[in-house]
């Protein structure tokens, strides 16, 4: 059988691949983008921690973070992971109405609202003095474009937009994990068409559930487990996301936390250390202790397993350690053995 193809029926081919691939991205709710092995991707709402990752976190998992015990890295990594679910469309439900009423700015908008009335204000000062015709020309000019990114900024020293809060619930303040649950799959059943975010605060602490005994260890683990299972069972709309404060639980507990969990992050604070010159410029350090497997026989492999952590008013950032150049170092080294060398004629 001869081996020669039409020309036209070999150019085909790939077009209905790709007009095939992009009907299935369209078909992708708001807010996500495809993955390998049939998965679908969220943002965590901070770029770096997105590129560290793989590209964001895989819809149908567990994500917990373990924050330190004197600064608020946990609780920002939980409002970017919120606020980005908003701005995206998406439901949100939180456990905590602190976590609610403090979710960040998003800088885009804020910017597109200046800008528009910057331009109402030009508009309304020199009108356009041509042909009728040239207004609806100029008027469809300048109709809105759909925000299609996947990832936004934030300024977590200014509140969210009012209006965005409209999809963001607060799950019902309870202390019994059932109820927690009971209202998780509630909130499946009444959005099934629909991404939801759930974002847990302070899960396990003994601020809130009282004293880590042997019963209630547990249920906590009774518990991560049963929300593991919810979560892959809708695991194309549906991500947990939650803080643990492992620095009050027991080693054995962590480490089991950290079993159950797709995604497992630890941050630590340098408050109160003394640093060498390479650190002085960040406030902690995060490290992975695992991530996401599921549907696949390995996870994304990163480059290293720890990020320094900044934080400023406006907002935390993720950045890899890095030594400056060997010269810059011993340059560094020489003068301050220096400058503390004793004076000999000194008295």
């Amino acid at each position: 059988m001869s081996s020669f193809r039409r020309a036209g029926t070999a150019a085909a081919a790939p077009s209905s691949g790709s007009s095939s691939t992009a009907a299935a991205s369209s078909a992708l709710p708001r807010g996500t983008k495809a993955f390998l092995n049939n998965q679908t991707l969220v943002s965590s709402g901070l770029r770096e921690l997105d590129a560290w990752i793989g590209g964001g976190f895989v819809l149908g998992t567990v994500v917990t973070v373990e924050p330190p015990a004197f600064e608020s890295f946990g609780a920002d990594v939980l409002r970017y992971f919120a606020a980005e679910g908003l701005i995206a469309k998406q439901r949100v439900y939180i456990n905590a109405s602190s976590v609610r009423e403090s979710l960040p700015l998003e800088l885009s908008t804020a910017q597109k609202q200046l800008k528009a009335q910057l331009a109402d204000v030009k508009e309304s000062g020199d009108k356009l003095k041509i042909a009728w015709q040239y207004e609806k020309y100029a008027a469809d000019k300048q109709l809105p474009i759909a925000d299609t990114r996947f990832c936004h900024s934030f300024d977590l020293s200014k509140p969210i937009q009012a209006h965005y809060l409209d999809t963001c619930r607060v799950l019902a303040a309870a202390t019994d994990y059932r109820v927690t649950f009971a209202a998780m799959q509630q909130a499946l059943l009444d959005h099934p068409n629909d991404v939801i975010r759930f974002v847990l605060a302070d899960i396990g602490s003994p601020w809130l559930y009282g004293d880590v005994t042997t019963d209630h260890e547990a249920q906590f683990l009774q518990f991560l487990r049963a929300v593991r299972g919810l979560m892959a069972h809708h695991r194309h709309r549906a991500i947990c996301m939650m803080t643990v404060p492992t620095f009050a639980l027991s080693a054995p507990l962590v480490k089991s936390v950290r079993h159950l969990s797709d995604y497992a992050f630890e941050m630590s604070s340098f408050l109160g250390d003394t640093l060498p010159p390479e650190l002085r410029d960040f406030s902690g350090l995060c490290y992975v202790h695992r991530l996401a497997t599921a549907h696949s026989l390995t996870s994304h492999v990163v480059e290293s397993v720890k990020m320094g952590i900044k934080r400023d008013r406006r907002k935390l950032k993720l950045e890899h350690l890095h030594l400056p150049p060997e010269g810059s170092r011993s340059n560094k080294t020489e003068k301050q053995s220096t400058s503390s060398a004793a004076d000999p004629l000194a008295f």
